[in-house]
């Protein structure tokens, strides 16, 4: 595999142009010269999904442990999604918690709700969420958040989400099981204008940062972060 390099990973084939044409990508962006964005919008149906695409013998496997049929359909999104990255599919795998990884040195990060699939991928620690919107966050703010109930500014839906997605990316890019969401991983107020920021973890005397973005449309919030 060669993402990040090579021109196979920025831009793909003709064969993959012909092949991909239906997929609605959103947004595809090199966030830097190591780091690369993807976001894809499902409209395609799930018999659509599975005839454009081959998958080895684990991934039907895994594919068949999915019941709902959105969740089918996100699972063959981030097939999809890599191979129009240039990724070969085989290159990727999960651990015992279910977090995808490469053998190589590269890093990736999934995440999919509802129509929505988002990837980020580096040579350094990343992690990526995204939710669609949803008021059932008002419900559990105090779960995620302490210090940053206290800020000066309004904590409604979306903002919360953003919040949710900067500490989900956190904790994802991390990498470390126990994680306390209200303790340990730290967001400073968002600022609308700008949807880049810096956030914190705290290791009992460490602190790591990350480069972080976020952003909020009218169906969706996304955030990823990139370890400095």
């Amino acid at each position: 595999m060669k993402p990040l390099q090579s021109k196979g990973f920025f831009y793909f084939l003709w064969f993959n142009f012909f092949n991909f044409m239906f997929m609605p990508v959103i947004e595809d962006f090199n966030v830097s010269s190591k780091t690369r964005y993807v976001l894809w919008e499902i409209t395609e149906n799930y018999e659509t999904l599975f005839s454009g695409i081959e998958l080895d013998l684990n991934s039907k496997q895994l594919l068949s442990q999915k019941k709902l049929e959105t969740h089918k359909n996100q699972f063959l999104a981030v097939r999809y999604l890599l191979k129009y990255l240039s990724i070969d599919l085989h290159n990727l795998n999960y651990d015992s918690l279910g977090k995808p990884f490469f053998e190589n040195n590269y890093k990736i990060s999934i995440s999919h709700s509802g129509l929505y699939v988002a990837i980020i991928i580096s040579d350094t620690a990343v992690g990526i969420d995204i939710e669609t919107i949803n008021d059932r966050i008002l419900k559990i703010k105090s779960k995620f958040l302490e210090t940053e109930l206290n800020y000066p500014m309004e904590l409604n839906t979306e903002t919360l989400l953003v919040y949710w997605n900067i500490k989900e990316s956190v904790f994802k890019a991390v990498e470390k099981p126990g994680i306390d969401f209200k303790k340990n991983i730290l967001v400073p107020p968002l600022d609308m204008k700008k949807n880049v920021l810096k956030s914190w973890y705290i290791d009992d005397d460490k602190i790591y940062s990350f480069d972080t973005r976020f952003k909020i449309s009218k169906k969706y919030t996304l955030a990823f972060v990139i370890k400095n």
